[in-house]
């Protein structure tokens, strides 16, 4: 028997479902009453103005970048993927759904993906590719090209053995063993399908994107704006509705929020549910949706942490749910799996069982260790927002409570990232920006560049190994809460003790923004503005 795409899919669960809005989002209105307004018919043209959190940085090649600001540019809007993430109104799971490929089969066995193609797709009107015609070429090239680049995401794809193009509108994926996120990772905003032209250096991916999505790249002026204009030639039918998408470069809070007010800017962003709520009394719609899990890794290689019963003692002592409420004020209390994704997350009562907040608990494990007094340690915080920095502040007290001396050293996102991948840290506090439940275990593996605090645990890695040839989804989902259990039980080296919460924030013109789990611009094709 084989499956086909109208059978995957994945439950987000009752988080997502319960925080997709604020108040009005998308084609209703919004307003100080919190009403959707009548949507009224969707308008063809206009501007809309999309605040871009930070400059991209290393190029535009997606082969070879890892830059989540470079995904949310041109990933869905510029460039489409084999599959996709779908996002509307009804959206309640994680399910992919077809983009280029109108359709696909996957053998009983898992080891044969099948894809067939759309065959009215042509790429934008740019040299050198000049409109031709997408071919399943195309999809063999840059996988190909793939597999040939950096380290940055190929695994997504290891095992996948050839990609084998029968027709011009069929594509074969054949695999060296079963390997069940694959789907989910061909529709991750890394996965864009590039023209054979860009592939094989007919002219610079780095500094050029020819897509097939609903937006061309028009022009760029440093630190300051990208601007896409309409792909007269989309693939759908009378989309994308907006004739141009201009992003101008903004990563101050205070400056979006007056930008909006003053109408310079339609869409902005924050995680700081006070600035949402302030913007939403002044008649502004705000989407909530969750967002990346804050990360806790302890170095087992720098004493006292190798033993495992510090470790223990620290994660027991910090209130998190407090820290949650207190500072983020909207949260979900984690385990390692984000549960707007995955019903495979632990419930929020068997986390408190599993990470207790038990001072005495924490001081009787740091007795046992032979540290009855506690020790000096030092946090290596990678700043985004001032979130960061209180909740730094905070588990700095609660160990404080325990006579663990905490220093904290602020850091910009570069800097942290570089020392963690060196495993430079006593201790580290990031946010992670990880979906998908085989790619936060990936992070853990003994070869992973993510894997700051080196985790080389023998019966987590057999789990996973399980949990990616296990086809049966609730099966699999039990092997993703053992990992977890282990996770916070045994190794202790990586915490995600609670998940924050995002806030897009738009002019009452803006329709039909939908929120998404990932970076995906496809969904800017069917917004438009009213003129009301």
């Amino acid at each position: 028997m084989n499956l086909s795409w109208k059978r995957r899919r994945t439950l987000l669960g009752a988080a997502l479902a319960a925080a997709l809005t604020l108040s009005a989002c998308g084609s209703g209105g919004g307003g100080d009453d919190g009403k959707a307004a009548p949507a009224g018919r969707p308008q063809a043209g206009g501007t809309l103005v999309l605040q871009l959190p930070s400059e991209v940085t290393r190029g535009l090649n997606p082969l070879t970048s890892s830059d989540p600001t470079l995904m949310g540019l041109l990933s869905g809007t510029v460039y489409s993927k084999l599959v996709d993430v779908k996002t509307g109104p009804d959206t309640r799971s994680l399910e992919i759904v077809p983009d280029l490929a109108e359709s696909w089969e996957i053998s009983k066995d898992g080891l044969t993906y099948t894809f067939k193609l759309r065959d009215d797709v042509r790429w934008h009107d740019i040299p050198p590719v000049n409109g031709r015609p997408f071919t399943s070429d195309d999809v063999v090239a840059t996988f190909e090209g793939l597999k040939k680049a950096t380290m940055v995401h190929q695994w997504m794809i290891e095992p996948v053995r050839v990609i084998e193009a029968p027709d011009e509108h069929t594509v074969v994926f054949k695999l060296k063993r079963p390997y069940s996120p694959l789907l989910d990772y061909l529709a991750y905003h890394f996965n864009m399908i590039l023209p054979r032209e860009g592939v094989e250096g007919e002219f610079d991916l780095k500094t050029k994107a020819i897509g097939t999505g609903p937006f061309m790249l028009d022009r760029h002026t440093p630190d300051v704006e990208w601007v896409l204009k309409k792909n007269p030639d989309y693939f759908i039918p009378g989309r994308p509705y907006l004739d141009e998408i201009r992003r101008p470069i903004m990563t101050d809070i205070a400056a979006v929020t007056a930008a909006l007010r003053s109408g310079r800017v339609d869409v902005g962003t924050t995680s700081d549910v006070n600035v949402a709520k302030q913007l939403e009394s002044k008649g502004f719609q705000v989407s909530e949706t969750p967002g990346a899990p804050v990360s806790i890794y302890i170095n087992p290689k720098v004493e006292p942490f190798d033993d495992v019963r510090v470790r223990q003692a620290v994660v027991r002592a910090v209130d998190w749910a407090g820290m949650g409420e207190n500072i983020r004020g909207r949260y979900n209390l984690t385990s390692m799996l984000r549960p707007d994704i995955t019903p495979a997350a632990l419930p929020r009562e068997e986390v408190m069982r599993l990470r207790p907040y038990d001072p005495q608990g924490a001081k009787a494990l740091l007795a046992q260790a032979g540290l009855p007094n506690g020790f000096t340690t030092k946090l290596m915080v990678q700043r985004v927002d001032d979130e960061d920095v209180r909740e730094a502040q905070w588990i700095q007290d609660d160990l404080a409570k325990i006579g663990v001396k905490m220093e904290i050293e602020m850091v910009d996102p570069g800097t942290g990232i570089e020392r963690r991948r060196n495993h430079d840290f006593a201790m580290a506090k990031a946010l992670r920006g990880v979906h998908l439940p085989d790619q936060v275990w990936r992070d853990f593996e003994p070869q992973s560049l993510e894997n700051y605090t080196q985790v080389d645990d023998a019966e987590l890695n057999r789990l996973l190994e399980r949990s990616r040839a296990e086809l049966d989804e609730d099966k699999r989902n039990e092997i993703y809460r053992q990992m977890q259990v282990r996770m916070e039980t045994q190794i202790v080296q990586a915490v995600y003790p609670i998940q924050k919460f995002d806030y897009s924030i738009s002019r009452d013109r803006v329709r039909d923004l939908w929120p998404s789990p990932i970076y995906q611009g496809r969904r800017l094709a069917d917004v438009w503005l009213s003129d009301s």
